[in-house]
């Protein structure tokens, strides 16, 4: 472990030393967890034999840019450091021409659906060390650096410490190399590697909020709950007890009660899902779905999501796990921004600061272009060529009749479903619950679907056997999602079928949304903009601009995000519908 630098000429000298290593590891130390509240202290990096550690109060922002020149450089939780070191140093760290390779995320990559014993465990570096290096890392030391204000307060097993993360991470690393380079995941680690730069960023800028408008909607709510459950008392009143004040003794959020009660008024349902009560059309059951709708409202966006708005910032800064699913779509947490419905009045409360604007952008259809890429169907890839209404087209000969959004409206809801529902891998009881239809109709539409659409039938049917044959599904980027641990586990082949169909669609669409999100922050920096993510929803994107440069920074998200598609998607144009204006509109 080389001594403690402070300043440029001892970074070169330690660059200039390592200067054939395949990549170098980076870890720092900080203060706390808070980028916006806690220090960096102290910047680490190297290979397995030699590690350097920087005084991070002592350096500037070029020298710490130097690291990253012309090397891959490789962290675990790659988001928090790059968060860190960016509210230290700011744009001048010009982390766009970083190339960012995280253990964590190449672990959860390479055991995808795969068991092993330290899984269990999770996926911290300590775990990892173990695992690959044979390495016992006390992590129990990481809490004596916190509220540090200067490295002259840390102590030799503090420093060493420090030192061995580097040591572990590269050796972690070097091994995973190896297994990923074996299962064709490289391209996916780069698109991860380089999306971990736009979370970091995301999370750091934070998204903003009118804490006001928002109180008004949950208040709002809260009285919309209110007259829901009288509304429930009343249809429950001749088969429940009545408490001292009118209403039932019924426990509303118990499903059991729920069902016994909604018995006894004749209704005999096979559960309470929202979409099982309103097919039933029965008064009660309808009050207990709308009695929920409320109550979800209230308890999701409360005085707890109201609690994460930052004392300093004034602004959300919520976590976001870029692999939060096997398929690989993101996850958010702290507060959840993704769950807040499209068209909902609480999107509305998302609002840009005076002087700023934001852009709303999404896929149009991104997965059913996908599966037209994948199955190469001509009705499919003729219609997004030129620009038509698939689902009218599908519904049209599906039943014969004219269809469009005015004419016969229901029947292209249905296409609707039936096209949606095949790309999450449903079959004809998911589609009769869909659409609140008898099972052997439900079969008759597929079936129908599936003469008229065979390109599209044999490629689920083709993706399905290869992916159960070969033990695993893939996207087309190379992610995979291995099924032979689940199959040992008894799960039947119906859910095998249903993910292994599923899987390469939506996965694809995660791989080209976080290929977006990176280039559309590349694209800012380099080109001076002033705009920045602040949200990501699935395959939808959410930037916040100065308003003196918001049309050229949609113009960005629009290029950007076409770009991504295109690297994957090349028969069909991958269309973006995107909005300018003063809050989240969609």
């Amino acid at each position: 472990m080389d001594g403690l630098i402070r300043d440029r000429a001892g970074v070169a000298a330690f660059l200039e030393s390592v200067r054939g290593a395949p990549f170098l590891a980076l870890d720092t130390e900080t203060s706390g967890l808070d980028p916006h509240l806690e220090k960096l202290l102290l910047i680490q990096f190297g290979t397995a034999e030699k590690q350097a550690l920087v005084d991070a109060q002592a350096v500037d922002a070029d020298t710490v840019r130097s690291i990253f020149r012309d090397h891959l450089v490789v962290m675990h939780n790659a988001t928090f450091d790059l968060k860190m070191l960016a509210a230290t140093y700011g744009d001048a760290l010009h982390l766009e021409e970083a190339q960012i390779a995280d253990t964590q995320n190449a672990e959860k990559l390479l055991r995808n659906g795969r068991k092993t014993d330290h899984l269990l465990q999770g996926f911290a570096l300590k775990v990892l060390a173990e695992r690959y290096a044979g390495m016992e890392l006390d992590k129990s030391i990481r809490q004596g650096f916190f509220g540090i204000q200067s490295v002259t307060d840390l102590s030799p097993a503090e420093l060493l410490y420090a030192a061995r993360d580097v040591e572990a991470t590269w050796k972690v690393f070097a091994r995973q190399l190896e297994e990923l380079e074996r299962d064709g995941l490289l391209k996916v680690l780069a698109i991860e590697g380089a999306a971990s730069v736009a979370f970091a960023d995301l999370e750091l800028k934070g998204a903003p909020i009118d804490k006001e408008a928002w109180k008004k909607q949950l208040d709002e709510a809260k009285s919309g709950s209110a007259q829901a459950r009288k509304a429930l008392d009343k249809e429950f009143w001749t088969v429940a007890d009545r408490d001292l004040f009118g209403g039932t003794t019924l426990n509303y959020e118990s499903d059991e009660e729920i069902l016994g009660a909604l018995k006894k008024l004749g209704l005999t349902l096979e559960s309470t899902r929202r979409e099982v009560l309103v097919a039933s059309g029965h008064p009660a059951a309808l009050a207990v779905a709308e009695y929920r709708e409320h109550q979800k409202i209230v308890s999701t966006y409360g005085d707890a999501f109201l609690a994460f708005i930052h004392k300093k910032t004034g602004r959300l800064h919520p976590r976001f796990n870029a692999i939060g699913a096997t398929t690989g779509r993101v996850s958010c947490s702290e507060p959840n921004l993704q769950n807040i419905p499209s068209g909902s009045a609480f999107r509305a409360c998302f609002r840009a600061p005076p002087g700023r604007k934001l852009i709303t952008a999404d896929y149009s259809g991104a997965e059913l272009r996908i599966l037209a890429e994948a199955s190469g169907d001509p009705v499919f890839i003729d219609t997004f060529r030129r620009g038509g209404d698939l689902h009218a087209i599908v519904a049209e000969r599906l039943f014969k009749k004219p269809v469009n959004k005015h004419e016969n409206p229901e029947l292209r809801a249905r296409a609707k479903a039936i096209n949606f529902g095949l790309v999450y891998g449903m079959g004809a009881q998911g589609l009769a619950n869909q659409l609140g239809v008898r099972l052997d109709e439900a079969e008759r539409l597929l079936e129908a679907y599936f003469r008229a659409f065979p390109k599209i039938r044999d490629y689920l049917g083709e993706s399905a056997r290869q992916a159960l044959k070969r033990g695993m599904a893939e996207t087309m980027a190379g992610r995979r999602f291995w099924l032979t641990d689940l199959r040992r586990d008894g799960r039947d082949e119906g859910t095998l079928t249903r993910i292994a169909k599923n899987m390469p669609i939506q996965g694809t669409n995660a791989d080209i949304t976080k290929l977006a999100m990176a280039r559309m922050y590349q694209a800012f920096r380099r080109g001076g903009v002033d705009a920045f993510l602040v949200n990501t929803v699935h395959d939808e994107l959410v930037v916040e601009a100065a308003e003196s440069v918001a049309e050229e920074a949609k113009a960005i998200v629009i290029r950007e995000m076409r770009s991504a598609g295109a690297e994957f998607v090349k028969r069909v144009p991958m269309d973006v519908d995107a909005q300018l204006g003063d809050t989240w509109t969609k």
